[in-house]
């Protein structure tokens, strides 16, 4: 997975990953994963950053909307609410 894509996780050896640190998650933790092409992750980003207390992990977050909303503006016939494969 490039940094691009997700700049605080990684995949190695089937694992997700904390780039910074290389401690895998736990098998036992679920994961969700967004996807820029998903026409409600923007609302639920916005709500999850709404939430936060933390101002790094806010000043991350926010970035990430941003990236979500310029592959929106770059991609628009990308965009769906559900996976089609």
């Amino acid at each position: 997975m490039r940094e691009s894509q997700e700049p605080k996780y990684d995949v190695r050896d089937g694992r997700i990953v904390n780039r910074r640190t290389g401690q895998p998650i736990p098998d036992d933790e679920p994961v969700f994963i967004f996807r820029a092409k998903d026409r409600r992750a923007l609302t639920a980003l916005t709500a999850y950053y709404a939430a936060l207390v933390d101002p790094k992990h806010a000043k991350a977050v926010a970035a990430r909307i941003e990236s979500f909303k310029a592959f929106a503006a770059k991609h628009p016939e990308r965009m769906c609410e559900r996976d089609s494969g």
